[in-house]
């Protein structure tokens, strides 16, 4: 008993541990248009914290950034900036010109520092971006360039690794692999849809006690194929508000959006417990309709292909549903075990069930 007490504090720690861990990802975006033949105009979003720590903005050194001493910062950011966001075109330099009227975006609860910046330069234009790698793991720009003929997207995740635009509108297969592939990263980035998948996926392991034999048989084994189908409904409900948000049919504050998502992890994870509903498909479903709000979020961050916006809005479902099948398969041996010792699932799953729970009420009160 005292090894199964200490099995369910470690999952509790582990749990808080990877909630307060769950943004530490880096990503900055840019974001350009050209406006005429030879001018772009635009923003680049970079993390504030990210920023913070590669330059200590904290003038005062009380460890609070204040929004004074990120203004007055400015000019260091931009000197910053301009050393590692290299223009250029035929072997000449673009020097961008930056605006003075900074904002803040929230990203996934991320703070974003957003920089305007014009740049006038012929096409082809050659990108080279080295910032933050050095004191940030894992870090990645996000490049989404609208041209005339098109569009055009890229990930740069390795500093010095100069990317150039041409006049030429993307594939339809480049376009679909790069929503394919931001639509795996943004489900396993998102503790709440992951916890969400979790909870779902406990319903199978811990049965009402009802639906038990009373000759006290084991539960029967693990059925892969039940959560694929259960995921997959998930997929297809979420995909439906993800859709008519993106394309702008539908439009709900992303506030209020991001707060159903948070119930309906807190209530998932009751549930496991409770089993209040028997028809989890349904209840599946309909949480699925509130996480689709908040992957359109994201797709809003990257923008929709306008050359290709059908192949964008597949790719990234398509690449959401993958991300989840792998977070499944992951998940199965932790399953197999818990659906094998009884003891273990009587203390474990609970345990499991109180912590989402808890997290999901903790994100329910910060995002009110």
């Amino acid at each position: 008993m005292r090894n199964l007490l200490l099995l369910g504090l470690l999952i509790l720690v582990t749990l808080f541990t990877t909630s307060l861990q769950a943004h530490e990802f880096s990503t900055a975006n840019l974001t350009l248009k050209q406006s005429s033949q030879d001018s772009h105009e635009g923003y680049i979003a970079v993390s504030v914290s990210d920023l913070h720590q590669t330059l200590n903005l904290d003038a005062q050194n009380d460890g609070q950034l204040t929004w004074q001493e990120l203004k007055n910062s400015h000019p260091t950011v931009i000197h910053y900036l301009n050393e590692n966001l290299i223009f250029s075109s035929g072997g000449q330099s673009c020097e961008p010109e930056w605006g003075s009227d900074i904002s803040l975006l929230d990203s996934y609860g991320e703070t974003l520092l957003k920089q305007p910046l014009s740049l006038q330069c012929p096409i082809p234009i050659s990108v080279n971006y080295s910032a933050l790698f050095d004191t940030t793991s894992d870090h990645k720009l996000l490049l989404n360039w609208q041209v005339d003929k098109g569009q055009a997207q890229t990930i740069i995740d390795t500093p010095n690794q100069p990317w150039q635009l041409t006049s030429a509108s993307q594939s339809a297969w480049d376009t679909f692999w790069f929503y394919l592939y931001q639509g795996m990263i943004h489900i396993w980035i998102g503790l709440d849809h992951i916890l969400f998948v979790l909870t779902l996926l406990l319903h199978f392991v811990n049965k009402p006690i009802k639906a038990l034999s009373s000759d006290n048989k084991p539960l029967s084994p693990v059925k892969l194929k039940s959560m694929i189908w259960l995921i997959t409904g998930f997929t297809i409900a979420h995909s439906i508000t993800l859709t008519l948000t993106a394309l702008g049919w539908i439009s709900i504050p992303s506030k209020w959006a991001e707060v159903g998502i948070a119930i309906s992890v807190a209530y998932s994870a009751l549930n496991v417990m409770t089993h209040w509903i028997r028809q989890l498909m349904l209840m599946t479903v309909a949480f699925g309709l509130l996480h689709g709000l908040g992957f359109a979020g994201a797709l809003t961050e990257l923008g929709l292909s306008k050359s290709h916006q059908l192949t964008s809005i597949i790719g990234f479902n398509l690449g959401v549903e993958i991300g989840q099948v792998v977070i499944i398969l992951a998940a199965m041996p932790f399953l197999w075990l818990l659906n094998k010792q009884e003891k273990v699932r009587k203390i474990s799953v609970p345990l499991i069930s109180i912590a989402i729970m808890a997290l999901g009420l903790m994100w329910v009160w910060q995002r009110i």
